[in-house]
């Protein structure tokens, strides 16, 4: 979280915004948690266990979706086989990247 949700004042580590006082601590406590399941999956991954990574990386991608929780998510069902559910999570990267791009390309073409 770099921001507050409700202000939008940048996040500076503490459990309250420092700006608007809302109670932000359950959402930092989502993110630590998305993130200890995303090393969870890269732990299982070094011990060639991957039923065992592709639970811990959904877990992380349902707690927090970030582009390297789909990544680890789309690896994980590779290595366990499921290519259906790694192809799918392949697509929705390259549409939200390709997304991505068009928006910087529309931006730096308003932009001399």
């Amino acid at each position: 979280m770099e921001r507050c949700p409700v202000c939008n004042a940048r996040y500076a580590g503490n459990r309250q915004c420092h700006r608007c006082k809302a109670d932000i601590g359950m959402l930092a406590d989502i993110e630590e948690a998305a993130d200890s399941f995303r090393q969870k999956a890269v732990d299982a991954y070094y011990a060639a266990d991957y039923p065992l990574m592709l639970d811990h990386a959904r877990r992380s991608c349902s707690l927090r979706k970030t582009s390297d929780a789909v990544w680890l998510m789309a690896c994980a069902a590779f290595l366990t086989r499921r290519f259906d559910m790694a192809l799918r999570l392949r697509n929705s990267m390259a549409n939200n990247q390709s997304w991505t791009m068009e928006r910087v390309n529309a931006k730096s073409c308003n932009h001399p």
